[in-house]
Parts: C-alpha cells; structure tokens; sequence
C-alpha cells in the first residue's frame, strides 16, 4: 500500500468530483478506509469542508457498489477478474453467507476487506431484489464513511498510527464492532417498516 505523505498528497490534491470517482476506481491498491481517514485528516487541517466531503464519500460509494451490482447482474468479464482477486475459496464463502443471511451479509460486507470488493457484484450475479440491496448498503454507507471520516478529523494528529491500527488484522474486532453497531439499527428499521423477504 502506498505510503501516509502520498495518499495525503493524492487526496490533497483532489477536487469534491475527484473524491467522488475515488471510490468508484476498480482495484485502487488503497483501502476505502484509509481514503476516508485521510479524507478526515484533510477537513482537520482546512483543506475541505466535512459536510461536502461526508456527502461525496458517501455518493461515491454508493455509486460504486451500484456500478458492481449491475457489472456482476450482466456477468461482466470484469467481474470474474474480481472473483480471482479475491480467490474462488473466499468466493465461495461469501456467496453461502449472502444466501442465508441476504441483508445481513450487504450490510455487514460494506465493513469487511475482502467481502466488500466482491459483495455488491455477488448480490447482482445473484440477481438480488434491487431494493432491498439499496436499503441495506445506504445504511451501511451512512454509517460506514461519516465514521472513518471523523476518525480522520478527531485522530489527525497520530492519523497514521490509526490508519495502520484499521488495516491491521488484528484490529478487525473494531471495525466489526461498528458494523454490528449500524446492523442493529438497520435490524430494528426493517422490522418495523420492511416486513418483507429479502429476494424477489
């Protein structure tokens, strides 16, 4: 991965338009979550209003976990190089999770390296009900970028000491803990307003 000063510097260096395509880049060797941080750190420091920042964050996630959901629906070639990113075993592993546990799994993916490169394109091979994919991943999109972001602004002096503690393995008990955190709140929405299955 690249090192702190460059992805600072490439951020830095992005217009509110270029922190929205940011995320939508197929295989950028730098983890969302290091993005939004540095993203933090920028609105710390002056560069960058948080409002417009959170906003286009959350926009270019979106858009992107929609590009990949419609890629994967129409079997794109694009999307089977993914799948040999991440390795078929792993493939399959979350192909098993996102049936049993379909809203679940789309939001909670969004938290998980890995499971959220291949997430969006697997709801859309399996032709998961398009609704019900957009509810779960701007729920998760809500929660998941205004986080890092603040992380980012709040922490902006030890920024890189954070950044290395998110991608670390061994601090992935954090990042699930936010997830679970956003799926309970998304938990108790959908009992009260979605009583309704998750596939068509």
């Amino acid at each position: 991965m690249p090192g702190f000063d460059f992805i600072i510097g490439y951020l830095d260096s992005l217009s509110y338009l270029g922190i929205f395509f940011v995320f939508i880049i197929p295989f950028l060797p730098i983890p969302e979550e290091v993005l939004l941080l540095g993203i933090g750190y920028l609105v710390d420091i002056g560069g960058l209003n948080i409002y417009a920042t959170i906003a286009v964050s959350i926009g270019g996630i979106m858009a992107s976990d929609n590009m990949w959901y419609w890629l994967g629906r129409s079997h794109s070639k694009i999307t089977a190089k993914l799948r040999n990113k991440i390795g078929e075993n792993r493939t399959a592993v979350y192909e098993k999770m996102l049936k049993k546990h379909t809203g679940k799994y789309v939001f909670l993916s969004r938290f998980i390296p890995g499971a959220r490169a291949i997430g969006p394109s697997l709801a859309g091979s399996m032709k998961l009900n398009l609704h019900h994919f957009w509810f779960f991943n701007v729920m998760a999109a809500f929660l998941y970028a205004p986080t890092f972001i603040f992380l980012g602004y709040f922490f902006n002096y030890n920024l890189e000491i954070v950044m290395n503690k998110i991608i670390s393995a061994r601090h992935i008990v954090f990042i699930l803990f936010i997830a679970l955190v956003g799926l309970t709140v998304a938990y108790l929405v959908n009992k009260k307003f979605f009583r309704m299955g998750f596939r068509k």
